[in-house]
């Protein structure tokens, strides 16, 4: 999950996968937009905006999912 401290939506994002966490088994990763690493992600997925979610090397989400579609990118169903 990709996020900035600024972002009015990165904290419910945040606690939505980790929330998803204690009950479905996956690699979870919180790195901030502006951060070194982060800043590889945003040029390397041209991020335009946050929270952005990238499962499996592919941007799936910019913004809040719903939970439903959460587990269904990080289950594959």
């Amino acid at each position: 999950l990709v996020y900035t401290k600024t972002c009015v939506y990165c904290p419910a994002a945040k606690q939505l996968f980790k929330d998803l966490k204690k009950s479905h088994k996956f690699d979870y990763e919180e790195i901030d937009a502006v951060s070194p690493d982060g800043q590889k992600l945003v040029s390397k997925y041209m991020i335009m905006s946050v929270p952005t979610i990238i499962v499996d090397g592919k941007v799936k989400f910019t913004g809040i999912p719903s939970k439903d579609k959460a587990i269904a990118a990080i289950t594959g169903k």
